[in-house]
């Protein structure tokens, strides 16, 4: 073999190393690459309540109203949600005070009705009415339909806790020197939020 011939092979290797070489690097893994996106939202001023309250059936609960002195209560428990301070009032309408009526209406009578509302939590360390607001609606005593809740029951959020589970109460009695017509009686309460201020 002569020199030109060993130079033109030598070549030739050469090329082909070079170019295995060039082909390896281009097949290294080039490693992860990150793409971001940010994503925003913003949630809204939110007071809602999970519906109705349960319906308050006294005889069921407790018993019916069968003696002069007899004074059945019964209770329903709703969740509201909220993210801000509010308050809550009530119906001191006639609706609200249960009533009985015969002969197309013609002929009715009444129930003292009186009416206590709590929260589940104090709205310290969790969203509730703080004792403070308690005190100052009464509401944690009975007090007649009419009056109940003339004070709106101030309820403190609490951030990171969205709901809190109010108990509404009900009492029904006789007029201190009366007793009521037999039948059925039927009350409507409604429990209204407010709002007062975000947090």
């Amino acid at each position: 073999m002569n020199s030109l011939t060993k130079l033109l092979l030598l070549s030739a290797i050469c090329i082909a190393v070079i170019t295995f070489t060039v082909e390896l690097a281009l097949a290294a893994d080039p490693g992860a690459k990150e793409a971001t996106c940010a994503i925003t939202v913003t949630v809204d001023t939110i007071i809602e309540w999970d519906g109705d309250f349960p319906a308050i059936d006294l005889d069921s609960q407790e018993s019916t109203l069968d003696s002069q002195g007899d004074s059945p209560e019964g209770t329903s428990t709703f969740t509201l949600w909220t993210n801000c301070n509010l308050t809550l009032s009530s119906d001191q309408t006639a609706l609200s005070q249960l009533y009985h009526s015969r002969d197309g209406g013609a002929n009715e009578d009444t129930l003292v009705t009186k009416y206590k509302i709590s929260t589940d939590e104090a709205g310290v360390t969790a969203t509730g009415a703080t004792a403070a607001a308690v005190t100052a609606s009464s509401s944690d005593t009975y007090t007649v339909h009419s009056s109940f809740l003339s004070t709106a029951l101030a309820i403190t959020h609490f951030n990171t806790d969205g709901a809190v589970e109010i108990t509404l109460e009900v009492e029904a009695t006789n007029d201190s020197d009366n007793v009521a017509d037999s039948g059925a009686y039927e009350a409507t309460q409604t429990i209204t939020t407010a709002w007062v201020s975000d947090n």
